[in-house]
């Protein structure tokens, strides 16, 4: 579950690059998808940005079981030309709710539910894609309970 840190602030990062997939067929199809694309930016040269963000973004609203399309992306160095897979391009800056969850992905409910009930008690609503930036994980611990993520959703002010 969330850490109980949650934060309001500017998420800003000079470079981007992306990977458009769309379809998946779970969740668990993102353990192939990353180290893909990390292979894919090694052959164009790519240098990742100190410090390394990298993160999945939902590109539709609500939580589907199948048929889910995402973006991964990872800041870089340097916007290089694009690719068949990889494309790039400077993010703007965005203003996001974020909280981290420590432990498996199948808990993340329990923490977007805290993340989403402070969004709408403090007089925020979502003003963007919600982003996944996985921090910790099977790619460097050896157990779930040690996995830390940080969920992030951009925000505005709520006009009344």
């Amino acid at each position: 579950m969330g850490e109980n840190c949650i934060k309001v602030e500017n998420v800003t990062k000079t470079f981007g690059e992306r990977k458009v997939v769309e379809d998946l067929s779970s969740y668990d199809d993102l353990f192939d998808i990353m180290p893909e694309m990390g292979a894919q930016m090694e052959r164009l040269g790519c240098e990742c940005a100190l410090p390394e963000y990298c993160f999945t973004q939902y590109l539709e609203p609500g939580f589907k079981e199948e048929n889910i399309r995402i973006e991964t992306c990872e800041a870089v160095t340097e916007l290089l030309e694009d690719s068949d897979t990889l494309k790039f391009y400077e993010m703007e800056e965005t203003v996001a709710a974020c909280i981290f969850h420590r432990g498996s992905y199948a808990d993340f409910p329990k923490t977007y539910t805290v993340l989403l009930r402070y969004i709408e008690e403090n007089g925020y609503e979502i003003a963007g894609n919600i982003r996944e930036s996985y921090i910790d994980g099977g790619w460097n611990k050896e157990t779930e309970s040690e996995w830390l993520s940080e969920i992030q959703i951009p925000v505005r002010v709520t006009e009344k």
